[in-house]
């Protein structure tokens, strides 16, 4: 049996990170300064609930698509104590947060389907070019990227995007489907 609370957790986690931008805070530092406390607190209380927090922490990271640095002196450290390996983030069967590459096909592919109207007038591809513009020109900045689409007279929930692009980071994030991406530059 799925234990709904624990992935609860995660998405709850997930949902956090993902808000960082919002005050020009990184995912990575925050995550390697928390993992970095929980440890302290673990070695001062022997709590092994510090561990556990921890190892959410880093699966909430490697979902988003981000890489855990295995041979990071705290990573590695709450590895061998719960005795666990990188790869136990990425169980067989279960696709993380993607790595994609900066390539108009594989910008696309992160798109759903995408009409230009009178409220969204770009079309797909100056939507494609836009977002492989501002991750190669590395603007910092948050781009909503949103379409509505009408199904039958009646207007669907609004397609959503955010691309994020910090000093350190840069990532996509499909907010309807709760899909996060990052970029490999070529």
């Amino acid at each position: 049996m799925v234990d709904n609370s624990k992935h609860q957790e995660l998405y709850v986690m997930m949902f956090a990170l993902q808000t960082l931008h919002n005050r020009g805070i990184t995912i990575k530092e925050t995550i390697y300064a928390s993992l970095k406390n929980l440890l302290q607190w673990y070695q001062q209380s022997g709590n092994m609930g510090y561990l556990d927090i921890a190892m959410l922490h880093m699966q909430a990271y490697a979902n988003m698509g981000f890489a855990l640095d295995d041979q990071e002196k705290t990573v590695k450290t709450i590895l061998e104590l719960t005795e666990k390996t990188k790869s136990d983030f990425y169980p067989k069967g279960y696709i993380p947060g993607r790595k994609i590459k900066v390539s108009k096909a594989q910008i696309r592919g992160m798109l759903g389907k995408w009409k230009p109207s009178k409220d969204n007038p770009m079309t797909i591809g100056e939507v494609v070019d836009d977002i492989i513009g501002k991750i190669k020109e590395h603007r910092v900045g948050h781009y909503i990227y949103q379409y509505q689409r009408k199904i039958s007279g009646e207007q669907d929930e609004p397609e959503v995007y955010e691309l994020v692009i910090n000093k350190d980071e840069s990532y996509f994030y499909d907010v309807k489907k709760f899909k996060f991406y990052t970029f490999v530059e070529d």
